[in-house]
């Protein structure tokens, strides 16, 4: 948490060096998106403004506003780590040479996302305009790597359904806000396998 008083004018004084004033600015533009995430979560979009999650971090508006001068760009920007997380894990399991272990890799990693960013879900089913912003929303581009990573060049229509079954679980999230990280691992992790065709394996892990 920020203090009262921080801003991002000590960012810029003169006799900072330019890396501690850089490292500074990066910091506080991730608490910034991390605040608003939480905001976002618990009010809900139109509900959040930029003065509300100044106020939650002890900044100034002036100071969130040199990070994010619209909402619309905080609210991208609390987004795109949802993009760079992905693009990790697909990275991975393409160069993987057995589809099984493509199709587990895949499995564990999107499910240990779901869990780690579980508060997406609640966001999703109570926000229409962040739900439209969302990788829920997903580029087409990518959707065509995932399915050509998991399948092969020519996945089957029941294969392309099941990819999308396993984009709309975070939606689902909602749904399961009374579940423990732990609990809600083993639901998911059992639904994505069901959905790629993979049995629950003892041994994998959990």
């Amino acid at each position: 948490m920020i203090q009262a008083g921080a801003n991002v004018l000590s960012e810029r004084e003169p006799d900072a060096p330019v890396v501690g004033r850089a490292a500074q600015a990066a910091a506080t533009r991730q608490q910034i998106i991390e605040t608003a995430q939480r905001l976002f979560a618990a009010r809900g979009f139109q509900a959040t403004s930029l003065q509300a999650i100044a106020d939650e971090m002890g900044l100034t508006k002036a100071a969130v506003y040199y990070h994010f001068r619209t909402k619309a760009q905080l609210l991208h920007a609390s987004l795109d780590f949802a993009v760079e997380e992905m693009t990790v894990l697909l990275d991975e399991v393409a160069g993987m040479t057995s589809r099984q272990e493509r199709l587990d890799a895949y499995a564990v990693g999107w499910v240990d996302f779901l869990v780690r960013h579980r508060e997406l879900g609640t966001m999703l089913l109570h926000d229409p305009e962040i739900r439209a912003a969302s990788i829920y929303a997903e580029n087409d581009g990518r959707r065509r790597r995932v399915l050509r990573v998991l399948f092969g060049d020519s996945p089957t229509p029941t294969e392309r359904m099941a990819y999308v079954m396993c984009v709309w679980m975070l939606e689902g999230l909602g749904e399961l806000t009374d579940l423990a990280d732990e609990d809600l691992r083993a639901t998911l992790l059992l639904t994505a396998r069901g959905l790629l065709a993979l049995p629950d394996q003892p041994g994998a892990r959990r």
